[in-house]
């Protein structure tokens, strides 16, 4: 049961989606490359790097640091540290320039967003239930 919850938790976590691909837009069976802005990483906060989801997403408590007093000073020392998995490192990412879509792209963009976030927590659930 304590791996389910941990592989739930891997999964949970924005360090292990990967990078941020250029958005696009999907509308009446056409592919529109949405207008985009260089923005500092939301997963890495510019830094370009971030602990290693796979040592912390599920949780460190204050034992883990104080059983293991080598982890601890790693830990705080970055050796665990991985190039970032949503900018590769670059520090920013693009977003969509909101202010240069048309009312149609951007309503349409939301609910695609929307119906993606639905995917990903419907995924989650049923591998939550054991599917």
């Amino acid at each position: 049961m304590d791996h389910h919850i941990e592989t739930l938790n891997y999964l949970k976590d924005q360090r292990t989606r990967g990078s941020i691909l250029a958005p696009v837009l999907f509308l009446d069976d056409t592919e529109i490359t949405l207008p985009t802005r260089w923005v500092v990483c939301p997963v890495c906060n510019g830094e370009g790097k971030h602990v290693n989801p796979a040592i912390d997403c599920g949780g460190l408590t204050s034992e883990d640091f104080r059983d293991d007093p080598d982890f601890a000073e790693n830990y705080r020392e970055g050796v665990y540290d991985v190039r970032c998995n949503c900018c590769n490192g670059r520090t920013t990412v693009q977003e969509v320039d909101f202010d240069k879509l048309t009312q149609e792209q951007e309503k349409a963009y939301l609910i695609q967003l929307q119906e993606e976030d639905d995917d990903r927590a419907c995924m989650l659930a049923e591998m939550a239930m054991g599917a």
